[in-house]
């Protein structure tokens, strides 16, 4: 390991900003026998000459071993990596030690800007929820362009955007240059969230499915006022919770009905579905309509009065309380993985019409399905032809299965036919929980073929496999989102700058007005407030933006 990054663990201590950062990083990992030039390809894209130790084509990767060191932001619960059968024998098969250095979830903003700034950096980003896309725009000197490794060592990833063009648009760069790896998701449904409902509380109460707010609005309301859950006791029914401490993100999900459903890629931006234009949703009419709506379920206490200051595990508490269920209605990606120990009570509900008889959920193809930025290569990197060739072993079809849901083995069985079967997890958890523990999930630049898909027989009732049962009800709705577009530096700085007032300023101003309404009254001032911050040239870009991808097309 290079002592660059002893130093960088030092600085971080002493300047006391973090408390688990990257102790002990090292980057450019050197062979036993390599020398100290590095093969950089810098910013021209060319493709440096390796040495004797790398081979082109074939496993190993290299002779003798090379060690690389990759970044990776990881929930506290993901297992180390080194200790994952399938990433043992990957090292087996490529003679390509990883070193695996982890920044958690919480920190990593901050950690992130540290490191950009010192440029001490690791060979590789893994996942793209190390590096977005404003780290990459803006630091391009700090990248390998990869287009032309691609094109000389990498066959598996240059076949997956041969047969998906989608992949490769959208991680080309407004400069021509590719700096970053794709990935694409096994098995995804087309919707992203759930809506769902306590069918036994309905039942019990006599009522009916809501097909509409106003009878959702009655539903919930009938959940207040009596003993849905029939322990006995009327006032402990919360019937709806949910988490929105730091944003308002968690809520706003439940304004698709209103004709409005947000960007996974941008926050608060949507695609108006008749004019295909960008809408900043907290800007729009419509939202000011569900902000009323919600602020009358928040004054009757319809609505948890805790939705706004509490976190994720305090809502999930709720919906998970042993002794009976507290909760009525939700939106969660798959229902019953959200609604346990009592899913036996809860099914999916049918997306709910606004006052304008819309009916869309959130759901984002290019989110859902693919990412970008899931692997990236430093300058830092003194074997980029290695890394390049360890990212295509990572897209083939085994690797890319084992890496979503774990090892051949562990989580996953392969027959003589290449049938692809699951395992139980360990008692006490359900498979999306485990898989998330087990491996490193949505990221990394994996990529499964249609025909390899169609050998996966997924459990029906947990997990993915209940998600695809629910997208089946679902995908119907979804709206169609603000893509994936590609930013230059410039936008992607004047973005930056604009949303930090703008985004403050729209939290604070719907806390208050879900708690203590008066958005009728405000609204004018609101918007005028807004476009003083900036609004009106952030829309700008991002229309630009969108032209450009749909020119591309």
């Amino acid at each position: 390991m290079k002592e660059k990054w002893t130093k960088l663990g030092k600085s971080l201590i002493c300047l006391a900003l973090v408390t688990s950062m990257l102790a002990g990083c090292g980057g450019g990992g050197k062979s036993s026998s390599s020398s100290e030039k590095q093969t950089s390809g810098g910013t021209s894209g060319e493709v440096a000459a390796g040495d004797d130790n790398f081979n082109e084509t074939g496993l190993p990767i290299v002779k003798e071993p090379v060690e690389l060191t990759f970044l990776y932001v990881k929930g506290a619960n993901t297992m180390d990596f080194k200790d994952n059968a399938m990433f043992q024998q990957m090292e087996k098969d490529t003679n390509v030690k990883i070193n695996w250095q982890y920044a958690g979830d919480a920190d990593w903003s901050e950690q992130k800007s540290l490191l950009l700034a010192s440029g001490d950096l690791p060979d590789v980003f893994f996942g793209d929820n190390a590096l977005k896309d404003n780290d990459i725009a803006t630091n391009l000197d700090m990248f390998i362009p990869l287009e032309d490794y691609v094109e000389k060592y990498c066959p598996n990833i240059k076949a997956a955007w041969e047969a998906e063009p989608t992949m490769r648009q959208m991680v080309t760069n407004p400069d021509g240059h590719i700096y970053t790896l794709p990935g694409k998701k096994p098995l995804r449904p087309k919707g992203c969230d759930t809506p769902f409902i306590n069918k036994a509380w309905l039942d019990r109460l006599g009522l009916e499915m809501p097909t509409t707010v106003d009878e959702w609005y009655e539903v919930l309301k009938a959940f207040k006022e009596q003993d849905a859950n029939g322990n006995g006791d009327p006032n402990d029914e919360i019937p709806l919770t949910g988490s929105a401490k730091t944003n308002l993100f968690d809520w706003i999900r439940y304004i698709n009905p209103w004709g409005l459903t947000d960007s996974l890629q941008e926050n608060f931006l949507a695609l108006d579905q008749e004019t295909l234009k960008p809408v900043f949703i907290p800007a729009d009419e419509r939202y000011k309509e569900a902000v009323a709506f919600f602020h009358k379920l928040y004054a009757e206490g319809i609505m948890d009065p805790e939705f706004i200051t509490q976190d994720g595990s305090m809502s999930d508490a709720k919906m998970k309380n042993a002794d009976v269920s507290l909760v009525g209605t939700g939106i969660a990606w798959e229902t019953s993985s959200a609604t346990q120990p009592h899913s036996d009570e809860y099914v999916p509900m049918l997306p709910l019409a606004g006052p304008n008889g819309d009916r869309y959920i959130r759901g984002n193809d290019e989110i859902i399905i693919y990412h970008r930025n899931e692997y990236t290569i430093t300058t830092a990197c003194e074997h980029p032809e290695v890394a390049m060739r360890w990212a295509d072993y990572f897209s083939t079809d085994d690797i890319s299965v084992q890496s979503y849901w774990g090892p051949y083995g562990v989580a996953l069985n392969k027959d003589e036919d290449g049938n692809i079967t699951f395992l139980d997890p360990p008692e006490g958890k359900n498979g999306d929980q485990w898989y998330w523990e087990i491996t490193p999930r949505d990221y990394g630049p994996k990529y499964v073929t249609p025909e390899f898909e169609a050998k996966i027989t997924l459990p029906e009732n947990s997990g993915d496999g209940a998600k695809l049962k629910e997208d089946e009800m679902m995908k119907e709705f979804v709206a169609k989102p603000y893509p994936v577009v590609n930013y230059t530096a410039e936008q992607s700085e004047e973005i930056s700058s604009l949303t930090v007032d703008i985004y403050k300023y729209v939290n604070e101003t719907w806390a208050s007005w879900i708690v203590n309404g008066g958005i009728d009254e405000q609204w004018d001032a609101y918007v005028d407030q807004l476009n003083q911050m900036g609004l009106e040239r952030l829309m700008e870009i991002y229309q630009e933006a969108l032209d450009v991808y749909n020119n591309a097309a």
